[in-house]
């Protein structure tokens, strides 16, 4: 038999509750001709009484001994007042036997079971019989006779075995009290925990009853003493709501769509926790984006800017961005200007010019008059509509499948032990990136936003996060965790590049982003990372349907698969060629923040190779942003909107440093 203990981690618990021996005296029923043994008269004299007395309440309230008269009588030799007492039968541990034989290979002596028998002690009698030679053998409880050890407790509550049983009946009752046994489900111990707490138990003292933390048992309480709440979590009475998930809905206690959002994910046939997840990120992205629109309109109201519905606005406005020779700062004193709110991003306003023409701007040439009538039908409004609605959910459920995977990172990267299959994969990984030369490490490893998203995975406060200097500092302390901390810097780095543009496949796709955010995603999934539908389109090279089911998270060993060493690199070959056979097809233009560093542009699209034949150095970002404005046609479109016009010139890659740190779009 194998027993897990962790002997010598706990105190001992509190003393027995006590009883006057005035009280006891009262009543007759305590009073007996005793004569107590000298040795325990001497015992009770030096220490007091140590043992307690087993004493019941009658009907009439009376406290009756049922065992403890000898103690009772020494106690009044020795002058005591007071006598401590237990309300059940109980046996010191030091006493008894455990069963040489018990069924039980593994008894999982763990932190939360010792916890319990310290924190409300042993509510479940053992059940001990009498061998010969005096032997008390414990032949059901023990679990309990361990777990009661090692917390400390020098009593336990016993029952006593039928004197007949024989051994065949020993173990013959180890099966029936296992049949007969069943542990709370999640939802009973959730329910269990919040009538503890209207009963008036204290929070310290529930979750340590429970095996949970003070935080996860003060989200219960708040959530299920909330109508609105508690309605939420009773709507999907099918669903194991988690600690995590009752905080999730705590946040969106002021929000009824939210939270019916929520519910209707925990409510569906299916629902498990990532699905769950997925929705309350979701309508995390959705709150936070609606959050910055306000302050951003707020800040434009303040300063005296006029905000229009895009409704509001004649045929012939347009977007600043997409007007010939004008920049944003060059038209914020046109008297056209007005701000309209862009539901493509949902987090900010852009600025709009109601009359081109009358202000002296040029509008795009799909804008402009051919001799006949250039009005939208009523099909192709609606298609446009469709196409920004998509465009807007789609970078909604990228940013929640940002946060999910990020916070995934975080948690493997900050993880105390980890199996060694997945150690020697980040090794290989992080060797694989940095001997390969293909990831453009060195570009994109001291960047601003990579520093960001590092400390993030280090889990650094504010302050320590304030100079990437000291990182190491901070981070580095246990060697073992080396792996997982160079891990880290190249996870910043490729989570830095993977930015929206690698969703898109209509009019503004970008391979040069797409291609090696697919190999980066592939690399997440042989670690066990559960990629989910939109991050499984990239990999997949398919067009993101968000009408799909969500399937199931499921962990994939941890790391152990052996991915290929093309993971790293900038793409697999068969979607290298793919591109390079289609290079003949105009390139879509970059919407502003879309952009990719340039050496994960050079992977993923081989054919520049050629290009450059003389092995010429590329320009660093500035130079080329200075380069590519220097030399622009008057008249070009600015390549900032997300969506082209019909006439649109063809453009060629992006320079990584003018767009890849910018807000995407």
């Amino acid at each position: 038999m194998t027993t897990k203990t962790e002997a010598g981690v706990q105190t001992v618990p509190a003393p027995w509750p006590t009883i006057s021996v005035a009280e006891l005296l009262m009543h007759p029923g305590n009073v007996r001709s005793v004569e107590p043994p000298a040795d325990l008269l001497a015992d009770v004299k030096a220490n007091g009484v140590q043992e307690p007395l087993y004493i019941v309440d009658t009907h009439g309230g009376v406290p009756q001994i049922i065992d403890g008269f000898q103690r009772l009588a020494a106690a009044v030799d020795a002058g005591l007042e007071e006598l401590p007492f237990t309300p059940r039968p109980v046996i010191r541990i030091d006493a008894l036997t455990p069963h040489p034989e018990n069924a039980r290979e593994d008894l999982d002596i763990n932190a939360r079971f010792v916890e319990s028998f310290r924190v409300e002690g042993c509510r479940i009698p053992v059940k001990i019989q009498r061998l010969e030679g005096g032997v008390l053998q414990v032949n059901d409880g023990n679990r309990r006779f361990y777990g009661a050890t090692d917390a400390g407790l020098t009593h336990v509550p016993y029952e006593w075995e039928d004197d007949d049983r024989d051994a065949a009946g020993q173990f013959l009752d180890m099966i029936t009290t296992s049949e007969q046994r069943k542990g709370l489900t999640t939802r009973e111990m959730n329910q269990a925990m919040f009538s503890a707490a209207e009963a008036g138990a204290q929070v310290g003292r529930i979750a340590k009853a429970a095996g949970v933390r003070q935080k996860d048992v003060r989200t219960l309480v708040k959530v299920r003493n909330d109508e609105t709440l508690s309605a939420a979590i009773s709507a999907a009475s099918g669903y194991t709501w988690t600690f995590e998930n009752m905080a999730a809905l705590s946040e969106f206690a002021d929000n009824p769509e939210a939270l019916a959002a929520i519910t209707k994910a925990a409510a569906a046939k299916g629902a498990d926790e990532a699905k769950v997840q997925w929705a309350i990120e979701v309508e995390r992205v959705k709150r936070d984006k609606a959050a910055k629109a306000a302050a951003h309109r707020a800040e434009l109201e303040a300063a005296g800017q006029k905000i229009r519905d895009i409704e509001e606005l004649a045929e012939r406005a347009t977007a600043v961005s997409e007007l010939r020779g004008v920049k944003a700062e060059e038209h914020a004193t046109c008297k056209g200007q007005v701000w309209v709110f862009d539901d493509r991003r949902g987090d900010r306003y852009e600025p709009y010019c109601s009359a081109p023409g009358l202000y002296g701007h040029i509008a795009p040439e799909s804008a402009k008059s051919s001799g006949t009538s250039t009005a939208a039908t009523a099909a192709e409004v609606e298609a446009e509509r469709a196409a920004r609605a998509a465009v807007k959910a789609g970078n909604i459920d990228w940013d929640a499948s940002e946060a999910i995977r990020r916070k995934w990172l975080a948690d493997l990267i900050q993880s105390r032990s980890l199996p060694k299959a997945t150690t020697i994969a980040l090794i290989r990984h992080v060797n694989e990136a940095l001997l390969s030369g293909t990831w453009g490490i060195c570009d994109d490893l001291n960047k601003e936003l990579t520093t960001e998203i590092l400390a993030d995975f280090l889990g650094l406060n504010a302050q320590q996060a304030t100079h990437r200097s000291a990182f190491a500092e901070y981070a580095a302390k246990d060697p073992r965790k080396a792996p997982q901390l160079q891990f880290a810097a190249i996870a910043a780095v490729r989570e830095k590049c993977a930015n929206r543009s690698a969703w898109r496949t209509d009019s503004q796709h970008a391979p040069w982003t797409r291609t090696p955010t697919a190999a980066w995603f592939r690399v997440l999934e042989s670690l066990g990372y559960p990629l989910t539908l939109i991050e499984r389109s990239v990999v997949d090279g398919k067009p993101y349907d968000r009408a799909k089911e969500e399937p199931s998270a499921s962990l994939l060993g941890g790391g152990d698969e052996e991915p290929s060493a093309s993971l790293l690199g900038g793409g697999d070959p068969e979607a290298e060629q793919g591109d390079e056979q289609g290079d003949e097809e105009p390139e879509a233009e970059p919407v502003e923040g879309e952009g990719e560093d340039e050496q994960a542009a050079h992977d993923a699209r081989p054919e520049q190779a050629d290009e450059n034949p003389e092995g010429e150095a590329e320009p660093d970002a500035e130079q080329a942003a200075e380069e590519q404005e220097g030399t622009e046609p008057e008249g070009d479109a600015e390549p900032d909107t997300e969506e082209p016009t019909a006439d649109e010139p063809e453009v060629t890659q992006p320079d990584a440093e003018s767009t890849a740190d910018a807000e995407t779009a």
